[in-house]
């Protein structure tokens, strides 16, 4: 079991907290949140909570995508642009490759967009993602700026990977596989362009017009 008792988390987000690995600068450590996972499960209808634990945990259902056919097919190509994963640590935590510039945590998109607009360097590191999110197949979440660290002009996904469960079981096909990647790209140039714009209105109504067109 690791200890990080003495360590403070680099990031967190609604349900995860994530660390430095202690004697592993390189590898980050993934943690729920104490108390997330039972609060996540009684607020379910009692018919999702038959799926269990494992469908509110985010560390475990993030250990299951990684196994899904992109992953596991995709080659040395698939971290061009993805964390490697290396596994449950005892405690327990998700083990990933840590994204660093100079040492520190790599910026977020959404971080560099606020600061900066989305500039011609961005631009082309989305592209260069874009293009290869459609070579890979990978099926995610929808495509969230905050969860998009930028290093030397590339772009990595470290969180966000594991998509709703329909969309995995309907990834045995390619067409719905493309189909499914397609969506997450453009709706992904959406809300890049409502950040870059300093947000006016809600996201959710954004979403609501895009769903409706």
């Amino acid at each position: 079991m690791i200890d990080l008792s003495g360590s403070q988390p680099f990031a967190e987000g609604g349900n995860r907290r994530c660390f430095r690995h202690p004697t592993d600068a390189g590898r980050c450590l993934k943690v729920m949140k104490p108390g997330v996972v039972e609060h996540r499960l009684a607020a379910r209808p009692w018919y999702r909570r038959l799926r269990g634990r494992a469908a509110v945990d985010d560390n475990k259902r993030e250990a299951a995508t990684y196994r899904q056919r992109a992953i596991r097919k995709g080659g040395e190509r698939i971290w061009e642009h993805l964390p490697r994963f290396h596994g449950v640590t005892l405690g327990p935590a998700n083990e990933t490759d840590f994204i660093a510039v100079n040492n520190s945590p790599a910026p977020t998109l959404a971080s560099l967009i606020a600061e900066r607009g989305l500039d011609d360097q961005l631009i082309a590191a989305l592209r260069a993602f874009e293009d290869w999110l459609r070579h890979t197949e990978l099926l995610t979440h929808n495509l969230l700026p905050h969860n998009l660290v930028v290093q030397h002009h590339r772009l990595y996904l470290i969180d966000g990977i594991a998509p709703p469960f329909i969309a995995n079981v309907l990834g045995i096909s390619r067409h719905w596989r493309q189909y499914w990647v397609e969506r997450r790209i453009r709706r992904m140039w959406l809300r890049l362009h409502w950040e870059a714009q300093g947000r006016p209105g809600s996201w959710e109504a954004v979403e609501a017009k895009d769903r409706e067109g």
